[in-house]
């Protein structure tokens, strides 16, 4: 009898490892090929990550393995980011999470269980009571004791299943089985979920489709590197230029670790880009454009480029035609850079126009040009003649020569002066021996050139007292000789 129990026993066992090893054949043949889910939730302050193995329609919910996952919270069940989903059967909240937020699980109408591996329940502001709310399914709830024995898991059981009990007893009599002695069930090791969440981050995919054991292998080379702790690699790369920038084209740097080993190449050295300078070839004229040549010191590139013509900028007005009694003169405003013309208009010798003498003229500076520059008013030009002579440039200005200054705003000649050069009696704008001798012809003799009543007249009297004599031709013959200062400037004669 004991033989035969032995036997039975034996054979029992042998069926119980047979049966096994076919379980066990079965399940690797379909679990090496997996459907992965993967994805973030975050707010951009709040981050959690998730994956749904679809061949479990388990959702698993976790953190980076760095930093708590803490979900945002969302603003209705119909926008929760698995609402309405019937794919899965059992969420998993990971160790690492430590909030839920507003309706992250909502309207899951196909969740049967909850795993709570977490203790997001000791305090309400961890899981919120919405956040399961429409998943009416929801019947198995597991995790260790100490997570589940809060107040707030009942609220958000309650609101999964839009039940109105109010404590654990009346839930179990609805049939809600709560298991409080530890985590049961068939959910994927710790370190498997951070192999998948960890690829996820390192490659950004959404979707991974393929065998299960390549992300596996992928996470134990992360795991055997020296480098990779924390869920992250912490290379110590040493840098080097593998190629150098150019100014168009981009740079290489060589990187190695030799900590493990690991190196690769990026071009990640910016374009150095042109180090031009810039070189004026063509000046710009009024109405002619200029060149400029952009000449690249580095790889010897040159662009060349327009500067804008400059526009007639600046202008003097001159006089083309003098004004005379009863008839228009003409004024021109030419162009100071290439004299071209810019405004032309006329005017008048008006009636009652101030008359005067000019006197304090520098026969040391009594040029044409000079003179203008010494009688430079704002808004005013000058044109002097000598009868109907425009005096002009380097031209001498002396005793009788007609000074007009005329505004060109109004269009008018404004005044009219006479020259009076003293010891200058012939007109020539030189005090020389022969302005000497006439004086002294007039004033002795009673001859020359000089005529009684004349402006020649007022300029040989050099001491004002309304006679030529000899006083007046030995301050001429002063000035002649350089021996005696005169003072240009007295004003006999207005």
């Amino acid at each position: 009898m004991k033989i035969i129990k032995s036997l039975l026993c034996i054979a029992l066992s042998l069926m119980l490892i047979f049966s096994s090893a076919l379980y066990f054949v079965a399940y690797a043949s379909t679990a090496n090929y997996r459907y992965l889910e993967r994805g973030v939730l975050t707010d951009g302050t709040n981050t959690a990550y998730y994956f749904i193995d679809k061949d479990r329609k388990e959702l698993y919910l976790t953190g980076d393995g760095i930093t708590n996952a803490r979900t945002p919270d969302y603003p209705d069940a119909d926008s929760g980011p698995f609402a309405g989903r019937t794919d899965v059967t059992k969420i998993i909240i990971e160790e690492d999470v430590a909030r839920v937020g507003d309706y992250v699980f909502a309207n899951m109408k196909s969740v049967d269980t909850l795993e709570v591996q977490s203790n997001l329940l000791s305090s309400e502001s961890n899981m919120s009571g919405k956040a399961m709310i429409g998943c009416t399914a929801l019947r198995h709830i597991q995790g260790e004791s100490a997570f589940l024995s809060t107040d707030v898991l009942l609220e958000v059981v309650k609101g999964a299943v839009n039940a109105f009990s109010g404590n654990w007893v009346q839930l179990a009599l609805n049939g809600f089985n709560i298991v409080r002695d530890g985590l049961s069930g068939n959910t994927l090791p710790n370190e498997e979920v951070a192999a998948i969440v960890n690829d996820y981050i390192a490659t950004g995919e959404e979707v991974f489709l393929g065998e299960y054991s390549t992300l596996q292998e992928s996470y134990e080379q992360r795991m055997a590197c020296p480098c990779y702790h924390e869920n992250a690699y912490h290379h110590n790369y040493s840098v080097s230029v593998s190629k150098a920038a150019t100014c168009t084209e981009w740079g290489k740097h060589y990187y190695h670790c030799p900590n493990c080993g690991d190196a690769y190449y990026l071009d990640d050295i910016e374009p150095l880009g042109h180090n031009y300078v810039s070189n004026v070839i063509l000046e710009p004229k009024c109405t002619e454009v200029g060149v400029v040549q952009n000449h690249c010191t580095r790889c010897n590139s040159n662009t060349y480029s327009e500067i804008a013509a400059t526009g007639h900028q600046h202008g003097t007005w001159t006089v083309t035609v003098m004004a005379v009694p009863g008839a228009r003169g003409t004024l021109k405003m030419l162009c100071d850079e290439c004299n071209a013309e810019m405004q032309s208009k006329t005017f008048n010798m008006v009636n009652g126009v101030l008359r005067d003498y000019k006197v304090g003229i520098d026969p040391a500076n009594n040029t044409a040009d000079g003179i203008k520059t010494q009688l430079a008013a704002n808004g005013y030009i000058f044109y002097i003649q000598r009868g109907t002579t425009e005096l002009k440039g380097n031209d001498l200005v002396g005793t009788g020569a007609i000074i007009n200054s005329i505004r060109p705003a109004a269009a008018s000649v404004s005044r009219v002066s006479t020259v009076i050069l003293y010891g200058d009696v012939d007109g020539n704008g030189m005090i020389n021996d022969t302005d000497r001798q006439n004086i002294k012809q007039y004033a002795f003799f009673d001859s020359g050139s000089i005529q009684p009543g004349t402006d020649y007249e007022k300029a040989a009297d050099l001491n004002g007292d309304g006679a030529v004599d000899a006083f007046d031709w030995f301050l001429c013959d002063g000035i002649v000789t350089g021996e005696r200062y005169f003072d240009q400037t007295v004003d006999y004669v207005n």
